[in-house]
């Protein structure tokens, strides 16, 4: 199984995350710091998009973990849907930090980076789970 981590804990971490998340997509960026990233990697926001709400979606299953809720599609669609309320939020108040806009692309880099981080952390537990109740025979 996953291993299970304090609810105080996991929490702080997820409230952590969150708020460098926020700041970080709120933070006034200047235009040729954004054109010159994108010069080096194409899409670079992207990127970082996926990264944070893929470590968002995993925070949170976490978190569920740690207060014992049942693992089940409704708790992982309720997750998902939570983060990309989030990730909306996220881009309509951008609009209001200079150097920074709405971007739909980004929700959908967010939307794409919550469905990896479930799926990750999916797979982490179906792997723990098969390890534990279906040990592989002996050699």
């Amino acid at each position: 199984m996953l291993p299970r981590i304090s609810p105080k804990l996991s929490l702080g971490l997820l409230i952590g995350l969150s708020l460098l998340a926020f700041l970080g997509t709120h933070w006034p960026i200047p235009h040729r710091i954004m054109s010159q990233s994108n010069q080096l990697i194409p899409h670079f926001d992207k990127f970082v998009h996926i990264t944070i709400y893929g470590v968002l979606a995993m925070s949170a299953l976490l978190v569920f973990g740690s207060l014992k809720f049942r693992w089940s599609l409704s708790l992982v669609a309720a997750v998902w849907l939570a983060l990309i309320a989030w990730g909306a939020f996220d881009e309509l108040t951008q609009t209001l930090v200079a150097g920074r806009s709405c971007d739909p692309a980004d929700l959908l880099a967010d939307a794409f980076g919550a469905t990896l981080g479930i799926g990750v952390l999916t797979w982490a537990r179906r792997l723990s789970v098969e390890h534990w109740l279906l040990p592989s025979e002996p050699s």
